[in-house]
């Protein structure tokens, strides 16, 4: 049974009385508290705010106190914060008076190494006179498909948006989900969306963890925009298909399927994920003034982190990262080991067929290699964009040659 808040039955005189009483020693603290109906900790509280008013010859309140709750953040915290709240208010470009407590609650608990309650930064702010309250939001009533494991789906998709505000363009920002647990397991900031930046998340993603998952679910209708090839004459595109049939065949060949859904709304947990990183690394990026993708990309890797390894997610309400160790070791992982002689760096290329010429050789992007075998038969060119292109003939290595 919850109990009734002081203010509300009873009169501040009383509850001053017996604060007096229990001070001067003309009751015990067994009855302060029954007659108060309160706990011995909440007692001790209000006589410390009763004696602390006292002192100041300020009016004694049972609620909306001056200085807000008892409890005060140390000096540092509270520097760190009118910092903050300022630049917030007034240095900001874009997010310019756009106050997302939970946000602040998140550095505060990076840069001092304890949690913080969004409420109390609120409170802060509007004492300190940062913040002008608004009305809440309501909250989302959120229902999703349950997958029994880690490694049954990973959802995969890309976001374009003002990730770097004082870059002045958009990029893309490319995530990967594992649905059960919610973990993000691969992730990248990109300059452009081609299949090649797919291919690196992707290898990257099944590297990170040594294992493959039964499949990946991924937007039917913009997963790609292009594929650009700079050749040393020209520049050649392919079209959305053929980028998609990229993707598909590097999956398949380590045991992966692929998924396409119908509509992007069947996608909400890493479409609920762009929004949740919306909050944060355009403001990050815009208030360290960063306008480098790799920069971004290690604030990127920061954000990741803490929402895996810190946050609560607010379906399931554990960790990921604790939710996803919890399940592997509660045997429900359907994570697989790579299979056995799999070249991920030829598997995870850009892969094109070419005829070897009578003379051995065979040309890619207006240049000509020097195969020296299998005349007028056909070989995979994998291409390694800006570094090397790799000849195979059945799945083996006949050739590297650099791209420069």
């Amino acid at each position: 049974m919850v109990k009734e808040q002081l203010h509300k039955w009873t009169a501040r005189e009383f509850v001053e009385e017996m604060l007096e009483a229990f001070h001067e020693g003309r009751c015990t603290e067994k009855l302060a508290c029954q007659m108060l109906k309160i706990s011995r900790a909440h007692l001790y509280r209000l006589r410390r705010e009763w004696l602390r008013c006292k002192a100041r010859n300020k009016e004694f309140k049972l609620y909306n106190r001056d200085g807000g709750s008892f409890y005060e953040f140390p000096e540092e915290v509270k520097q760190f914060l009118r910092e903050e709240l300022r630049y917030i208010r007034e240095e900001a470009k874009l997010y310019r008076g756009y106050f997302d407590f939970a946000d602040l609650a998140q550095e505060a608990e990076k840069k001092f190494g304890k949690p913080f309650h969004r409420n109390s930064i609120r409170r802060f702010a509007l004492r300190e006179g940062y913040y002008t309250a608004t009305p809440e939001e309501k909250r989302k009533v959120y229902v999703r498909f349950e997958t029994s494991g880690p490694g049954v789906l990973y959802q995969h998709d890309s976001s374009y948006h003002l990730w770097l505000p004082d870059l002045g363009q958009k990029v893309y920002l490319i995530l990967t989900k594992d649905d059960y647990s919610r973990m993000i397991v691969g992730w990248k900031l990109a300059e452009e969306e081609t299949a090649w930046e797919h291919l690196c998340v992707a290898r990257g993603t099944i590297q990170r963890y040594n294992a493959i998952p039964l499949n990946y679910y991924v937007d039917e209708h913009s997963l790609f925009k292009f594929v650009r090839h700079e050749g040393i004459h020209n520049i050649t595109r392919i079209s959305d298909d053929e980028a998609k049939i990229q993707f598909r065949r590097a999956l398949k060949s380590v045991g992966t399927g692929i998924i396409y859904a119908e509509k992007p709304e069947a996608k909400g947990k890493i479409e609920k994920m762009f929004d949740y990183f919306q909050r944060r690394i355009p403001k990050r990026c815009e208030r360290y003034k960063v306008i480098d993708i790799e920069e971004a990309n290690k604030i990127l890797e920061e954000e990741i982190w803490f929402y895996n390894e810190k946050r609560i997610q607010l379906e399931t309400q554990e960790i990921p990262k604790e939710r996803w160790n919890k399940a592997i070791k509660d045997g429900k992982s359907k994570l697989r080991p790579i299979p056995t002689g799999k070249d991920l760096e030829t598997i995870f290329s850009l892969q094109y067929q070419r005829m070897v010429k009578k003379d051995g050789t065979i040309s890619f992007q207006g240049r000509s290699y020097k195969v020296g075998q299998f005349p007028l038969q056909e070989v995979t060119v994998c291409v390694i964009p800006y570094q090397k292109i790799i000849v195979l003939k059945d799945e083996q290595r006949i050739g590297d040659f650099p791209l420069y």
